[in-house]
Parts: structure tokens; C-alpha cells; sequence
């Protein structure tokens, strides 16, 4: 590696380092039930979920009056259960990760209840392939903000142009580019690692 500036890599959590997540469970609902699977994702995650990480109700809140409001006649446990079963991690990035922790220090940042963080990481293990971790709902902060990236900066003391966001959702890049950040968007694995590569300097 030559003319590496860049100090920080963020990775988000599901949707790249973590596979599974609430649209593979908002699908499955959705198929049990008949109904649009994208109306379930607005409601039980966008809706819902998005209050629960930002501490203004609880995760079993979020799950039962999700599934009150979508006339879903499911328990908010099994549907808990549901949602952690369709949960892995994604070898790929973890084995480039694993990599990349000698010469670049890495960041999870989770956008998350304490509970569901705390349940995926005993199930996962996922904290061992980090330097550290970010859960945003202990912060009080949204993961997608202006506010939560210069929080981060002032944590580890690095500018913007130090720092890579990598993101599977192109709305959640878009604060830490106004910032000056350097982003990627998830796709593909193997454009994840092209970009990556690219930004790091690697030959």
C-alpha cells in the first residue's frame, strides 16, 4: 500500500457485513400473509424500527404495533425469532476485513436497539472482525446523519478525507459526502473491493 491517508474504514452493518435483516423478514411476513411485501418494510422498519433505535419506544413496542397496525396476527416473539434466523454474516467482507485490520483501523456502525444489538452479537460473534463498534441508538444519534459522522471524527480525531463510509443504501451515504467523506456503495462484493482498494491505494 502507497500514500495510504485514509485512517478509518465504516462498514454498516445489515445489509453488508451482516446478511439477512428486516427486508428478508418483512418478505417472509408478507408471503405468510399475502401482502406487499414493501408495505411491511415501510411500516415495521422504516416506520417502527427507525423510533425504536432512536429511543423513543422499545424494541418489542416497535414489534407489536408493527404487526397491530399491518393486521398481522402474529406473535411479536416469534416474529423476533423470524427476523434473528434469517441473520449471517457475510464471509466475504469479513474475510477482507480481517485483512484490511492491519493497516486501517474499522469501524461497525449499527443502527440498533440495545437488545436486537446485543442478541445478533451473541448469536454472530460479529464485534471480533472490528477495531471497534458503534451502536447510534447508545449515542441518541441517527446512524445516517451529519451529527453521527462528526461524532465519529471527533472520537478518533481524523478529518473527513481520513474516513471511508461504506453503505448498501445510497440515501445513508449522503450526510458523511456532504461532510467531504470518502463513500462507497455496496453492491457486489467484488465492486465493494475494487472501490475499496482503489480508495486504500493498493497495487
Amino acid at each position: 500500500m502507497k500514500g495510504q491517508k485514509i485512517k478509518l474504514i465504516i462498514f454498516d452493518a445489515y445489509g453488508m457485513v451482516l446478511e439477512g435483516g428486516y427486508p428478508l423478514t418483512c418478505k417472509a411476513l408478507a408471503k405468510k400473509y399475502n401482502r406487499n411485501w414493501r408495505e411491511v418494510y415501510e411500516i415495521l422498519y422504516k416506520k417502527y424500527f427507525n423510533m425504536a433505535a432512536t429511543k423513543k419506544i422499545t424494541q418489542k413496542d416497535a414489534w407489536v404495533l408493527a404487526l397491530k397496525e399491518l393486521d398481522l396476527e402474529f406473535d411479536w416473539k416469534e416474529a423476533r425469532a423470524l427476523h434473528y434466523g434469517f441473520m449471517k454474516i457475510n464471509q466475504e467482507v469479513a474475510e477482507f476485513i480481517k485483512c484490511i485490520n492491519k493497516n486501517v483501523l474499522t469501524l461497525l456502525l449499527s443502527k440498533n436497539t440495545r437488545s436486537q444489538f446485543s442478541d445478533v452479537e451473541k448469536k454472530l460473534g460479529f464485534k471480533k472482525y472490528f477495531s471497534y463498534t458503534i451502536n447510534t441508538w447508545e449515542i441518541g444519534l441517527p446512524k445516517a446523519s451529519e451529527k453521527t459522522m462528526r461524532h465519529i471524527m471527533k472520537k478518533f480525531s481524523i478529518k473527513p478525507s481520513e474516513v471511508i463510509y461504506i453503505d448498501d443504501q445510497k440515501e445513508n451515504l449522503v450526510a458523511a459526502k456532504n461532510l467531504g467523506v470518502n463513500t462507497v456503495l455496496y453492491e457486489s462484493f467484488d465492486k465493494f473491493e475494487k472501490n475499496l482498494k482503489k480508495l486504500l491505494n493498493y497495487n
